[in-house]
């Protein structure tokens, strides 16, 4: 019964649906795809075929008037496409006789084809009001006033056509163009129960059952939606669209379990589905499950690599995980995009205490220079890690290792002036003053001495 009704709309209805779109206003969104005036990057929407028959002008008498012969040159230029020629020869053809609406009508739909809407439209007023009746010329004047961006009256004209014969073949053409002129408006909660029209008549329209999905959602009617989703996924279960459809509708519905399974399926057949991956680390997150979300994270970073967000987020999984020398790389990472950041360079710099933690032991048996070596699969800043080392042996005492610590250090950055007062120092103290002697003078001719200098086993101020 429902059906019936819906099919039955008279043209009072339509009226009124289209009156009451007008009190509400919102921005466009895209179900259908959007219609520009002059200038605009869209494509019209009127079928703009030239119309101009292939033979010329019959006339019965034998003296062919001027009018005639302007009209058949008219029409030659026409099929030899040279369109802005004929349209010089129409307009001399209807300026001598203004009552050929058959000329007037291959005028106009030279016009339609040229997107000169103005023109057009001043045409096919004229041409309604000799024959009132004509619906090709109704249906052009729609088309062209929404091409035009007159979106109200392409609205009312579209209404009238529908209303006229909802039963014709061309009802369809016109709810279609109702749909078109109310979606260009803005008038959302109209375009619905239209939508519902015509997938009545067109029920096997996967398009139009996406768009009007689509738009149910946005209206919060997520039964009609769910509905007309689920009889798609029925028809087509692997067209991606489709099942985006779903992941969204389930999302909404704050079904979270069932919404992950279906962004899964759309990372199957494409990997780099930014939203899919996305959504999907948002899931994890919300469960705890830190590998899970590591793995999305991951693969979305192949596709986003200078995101400073991501790669925070996947030095602190890391770090979650245990996996501190992964969570450095993340780091290191960020701070080739970030230098400046602090933040990130103090969480940087516990990573690499805790790190040095584990290392401790390997530093305590004489494992150095093997870590340093080890180190540069871990890490660009291996010296970052050998300071935390460094820091780590003071607070222990450990000075020959200490030692060990800071000769490496120093060895492969010589510029590091703190780090070779240090091991002087140290050394000096062990009794190892020729070293600390060979290590002071190599400083001077690098000039880092600060006029510290290595007598009989002291230090002592240069005066």
């Amino acid at each position: 019964m429902f059906s019936l009704i819906m099919l039955k709309m008279s043209l009072k209805h339509i009226y009124w649906m289209t009156a009451l779109c007008l009190f509400w206003y919102s921005e466009p969104f895209p179900i259908f795809a959007q219609t520009t005036g002059p200038g605009g990057e869209q494509s019209a929407l009127v079928n703009n075929t030239v119309v101009v028959p292939d033979h010329i002008v019959q006339f019965e008498n034998e003296l062919e008037p001027d009018w005639k012969v302007i009209w058949d040159q008219a029409r030659q230029l026409s099929r030899e496409k040279k369109y802005r020629e004929a349209i010089v020869q129409y307009e001399l053809l209807l300026a001598r006789k203004e009552n050929v609406d058959e000329a007037r009508w291959e005028y106009t739909s030279i016009l339609l084809h040229l997107e000169r809407w103005r023109k057009a439209k001043t045409q096919l007023e004229i041409l309604r009001n000799h024959d009132p009746g004509q619906k090709k010329y109704l249906f052009a004047l729609a088309e062209v006033t929404l091409a035009a961006g007159d979106f109200d009256r392409a609205a009312q004209l579209y209404g009238q056509l529908y209303g006229q014969s909802p039963d014709s073949k061309d009802a369809v053409r016109a709810l279609e163009g109702l749909v078109r002129a109310l979606e260009m408006q803005g008038h959302r909660e109209a375009l619905l129960p239209l939508m519902e029209q015509l997938i009545l008549r067109k029920p096997n329209d996967p398009v139009l059952q996406k768009k009007f999905s689509r738009l149910a959602m946005q209206l919060n009617q997520t039964d009609k939606a769910g509905e007309t989703i689920e009889k798609l996924l029925r028809s087509n279960p692997d067209d991606p669209e489709v099942v985006l459809l779903m992941a969204r509708l389930q999302e909404k519905l704050s079904h979270d379990e069932k919404a992950a399974g279906y962004w899964k399926r759309l990372i199957v057949p494409k990997p780099d589905d930014q939203e899919a991956r996305r959504r999907l680390i948002r899931f994890y997150r919300s469960k705890r499950n830190w590998p899970r979300e590591l793995k999305h994270l991951e693969a979305l970073l192949k596709i986003t690599p200078d995101n400073v967000e991501l790669l925070e987020r996947g030095a602190e999984l890391n770090m979650k995980l245990g996996r501190v020398d992964h969570a450095l790389e993340y780091y290191d990472w960020y701070l080739t995009l970030k230098p400046e950041d602090s933040r990130i360079t103090k969480k940087k710099q516990q990573a690499e205490k805790l790190l040095a933690h584990d290392l401790l032991a390997l530093v305590e048996n004489s494992g150095s220079r093997m870590l340093w070596q080890d180190l540069v699969r871990v890490t660009s800043d291996r010296a970052g890690v050998y300071h935390a080392i460094a820091d780590l042996l003071r607070e222990k005492g450990k000075i020959n290792e200490l030692i060990d610590v800071l000769t490496i250090m120093y060895r492969e950055n010589p510029g590091d002036e703190a780090v070779g007062l240090e091991l002087v120092s140290l050394l000096k103290k062990k009794g190892r003053v020729t070293e600390a002697q060979t290590l002071l003078n190599g400083m001077k001719r690098l000039g880092h001495d600060k006029g510290i200098s290595v007598s009989e086993g002291k230090q002592t101020e240069k005066k």
